[in-house]
This record gives structure tokens, C-alpha cells and sequence, in this order.
């Protein structure tokens, strides 16, 4: 039976989605295993921390002699995490406010006990530290416990191209990081977004959905790494620019033929990125990562690319990053998809939404989605269950 079968019976489709999906809904904390962004280079001036959680593990980044590093946020003598405050007497090191304990930077090791000196636990002790690359201005830390693989091979394609120049901004969403990938892969989302100033005030040709032309169309990258499916909305979709109730026009989009026109097409990829090209302007693409930090909240990643020449295209870039794209785009367009997962949630994380939701065809896309997730991802990040 083919999926579009599956999704067009309500009934068959939710009672199924642990034994279609299982490893996908078991990673409540997403894939380890993989490199996930942290924080943004700019971030982290030399000799600062800045903590972040990741997967549920809290991870402290911080600039020695010009290279970042991360180490786990919490001394193996009583746990305490460092970033409650951060102390760094020597360059490379970082030592507990507590009781002194101090840590190398690059391999974790106990080098020294400031209240004890020549302390029997110096040296014999030692914390996680985590891989780190910088790529493109922003922070990849490996979150797992396998040996990291190249960073392209999660990323989508083009990411890390020379020729590009990347801004952007993070914050958190209080919702699961499936529901932040869903959100954004969902192809009738939009329809949320059809009062949205930045549409109307851009003169961007953005319909209240889309109607699948060819459900097989959509092109699904499982053998070699990046792993990703891509939707060609602009070929494989029909848009809705007047929406009808009972054969009366209830909404309708006054085009002139001269809106520019954007999201010819929308990939994920593994371990939880989106691309939406081009974005929100025909000169830029737009990428998404959802970190998961708990169950209920992921770290929402909002970079934009462009093409550049020279330190002027950079230039030029950055000022318009800061006066239009930073609060008109990521926020003001944006914002309306951080409330959408929010309010997905409740649904979702106490409702046993996963099983109960009634999906439709358009839902294709989330299906193949799920699908590559439950049986790519590398590995599973599940929420411990606490015993009572």
C-alpha cells in the first residue's frame, strides 16, 4: 500500500504511526550522533562562556586562544555547573566556583584542585568534552558518542558554500523539536501566514496552500549523506490563491503578476534542518535548525544566506540584515510559526497527539519526513524515565 493510501484513511494512519514511525517518536530529544549548531561564533569573545543545552546535555562553549570549546556544564565532584560562574585563571582551563576544581579544556582532564593542592583526585578525574567546528559563522558542537563524521554530512547542500555570506538569530520555542521541523516542512502551514505585513508589504506571491499535483514527486536523498527530502513546490504543486466555502470565495489573493515569487523549494535534512529556497526574498535562502534542549523546548536557528562578491556584498548585506531582514522577516514572518508549535504542543506532549492526529494528502511531505527520520537518524535521544 502506497503512503498517500495510508494518509487518505484517518483511521489506518494514526493507529499505526509507533510501527511506521517508531524511532522518530521515540527521539524526544532528538538524533545524537550528529552535529548540531550551539551558538552563533559571534557569540564568544575570548576567555567568555556562554551555556546552552543540547539534547538534554548542558554544554558549556567558551573561547580559548582563539579556538572554541566545549565541555559539560557540571564538576565531577558535586555537580554543580560552571556557568552559575564561570572562572578561568589560566587560558585552556576552566575551574569550579565551588571547591576550585580545575578542568583542561581540550580533554577534560583534572589538572589541579585550587583548595587542595597535590590533591590524590588530580589527574585520575575527568568530564566530557564535546567536538566543536565553526563553519559559516555559526558554532557545531557533535553530540554523541560515536567518532564525528565530516560536518557537510549534516548539513543541506549549500550551506557551506565560499561564495556565501550567513546572519542570523536564535531563540527558544517552548514546544518539541518535531513539531519546529513539521512546522516548517508542512506545506498548507502557510495558510496561517496570509495577514502576515511581510508578505503583503513585499509583494511576495504566497497562496493559502497548496494542492500536491504528483505525491511521488517529492524527491527523498537516503543513501549517501546529507540524508533529506526535497519538495519542488514550484513544479509539484498547484497554489491556492482563492479559498472557497461552499462554493462562495471567502478569501482571495489580489495578484497583479508582478509579486515576486519564493519557496520554489522546501528540503529537510538530517538531523533536523530546513531549507526553504529562496527566502524570504528572492536573493537569499533561508535555513532552520530545531535543537532539541528538552521535551517541551527545542533551540530555534533562523540563518540566512546570500551570494557574495567581495567584504562590500558583506557589507551591504549586514546593513539590510539589520534593518530589515532580522525584524521584519525572522520575527515579523516568523513569529507566527514560533506560535504555532507552541500551541501544537499541549497536543502533541500531553494528549498523545502523535497517535491521535488526523492527517491529510499534503501531509505527504511530514510522512516522508518521518519516515527518513525513523530509519536514517544515527541515533536516538530518548528523555529518561525517572523511577518512582
Amino acid at each position: 500500500m502506497s503512503t498517500s493510501q495510508e494518509i487518505s484513511d484517518p483511521a489506518q494512519a494514526t493507529s499505526s504511526a509507533q510501527v511506521k514511525w517508531p524511532r522518530y517518536l521515540e527521539a524526544t530529544l532528538g538524533f545524537d550522533n550528529h552535529w548540531h549548531p550551539a551558538a552563533f561564533d559571534h557569540e564568544l569573545a575570548e576567555g567568555e562562556f556562554v551555556a546552552v543545552t543540547m539534547l538534554g546535555e548542558k554544554v558549556l562553549l567558551t573561547r580559548a586562544k582563539g579556538e572554541v570549546k566545549a565541555i559539560a556544564d557540571g564538576c565531577a565532584h558535586r555537580g554543580v555547573p560552571f556557568s552559575k560562574e564561570p572562572l578561568c585563571f589560566k587560558a585552556g582551563t576552566v575551574s569550579c566556583w565551588y571547591h576550585g576544581w580545575t578542568y583542561d579544556l581540550d580533554d577534560g582532564r583534572l589538572v589541579d584542585v585550587l583548595t587542595s593542592p597535590g590533591s590524590p583526585v588530580i589527574g585520575k578525574i575527568g568530564i566530557k568534552v564535546y567536538p566543536v567546528q565553526v563553519a559559516q559563522g555559526v558554532v557545531f558542537v557533535f553530540i554523541g558518542d560515536e567518532e564525528p563524521h565530516a560536518l557537510s554530512e549534516d548539513l543541506p547542500p549549500g550551506f557551506l558554500d565560499e561564495d556565501t555570506h550567513l546572519l542570523g538569530i536564535r531563540r527558544t520555542v517552548q514546544s518539541n523539536w518535531r513539531l519546529g521541523v513539521e512546522n516548517g516542512f508542512d506545506t498548507t502551514h502557510i495558510f496561517m501566514h496570509r495577514n502576515s505585513p511581510w508578505v503583503s508589504g513585499n509583494r511576495l506571491a504566497f497562496p493559502y496552500g497548496f494542492v500536491p499535483a504528483d505525491r511521488d514527486a517529492m524527491q527523498v536523498y537516503d543513501e549517501n549523506w546529507p540524508k533529506g527530502v526535497l519538495d519542488r513546490l514550484s513544479e509539484n504543486y498547484m497554489p491556492v490563491f482563492e479559498a472557497t466555502l461552499d462554493g462562495e470565495t471567502v478569501l482571495s489573493a489580489e495578484l497583479t503578476g508582478e509579486e515576486k515569487k519564493v519557496a520554489a523549494q522546501v528540503s529537510v535534512w538530517l538531523p533536523g534542518v530546513l531549507k526553504v529556497d529562496p527566502f524570504p526574498d528572492p536573493t537569499l535562502i533561508q535555513y532552520e535548525f530545531y535543537v532539541p534542549i528538552s521535551e517541551t523546548q527545542h533551540e530555534y536557528f533562523q540563518v540566512l544566506q546570500r551570494k557574495v562578491e567581495g567584504p562590500e556584498d558583506v557589507k551591504t548585506f549586514e546593513v539590510e540584515f539589520e534593518e530589515r531582514w532580522r525584524d521584519d522577516a525572522l520575527h515579523g514572518f516568523n513569529d507566527d510559526d514560533v506560535w504555532a508549535r507552541e500551541a501544537q504542543q499541549e497536543f502533541y506532549g500531553e494528549r498523545d497527539g502523535w497517535s491521535k492526529e488526523q492527517l491529510f494528502p499534503p501531509d505527504m511531505c511530514i510522512v516522508k519526513w518521518r519516515t527518513l527520520a525513523s530509519e536514517r537518524g544515527r541515533g536516538v535521544r530518548a528523555a529518561r524515565v525517572e523511577m518512582s
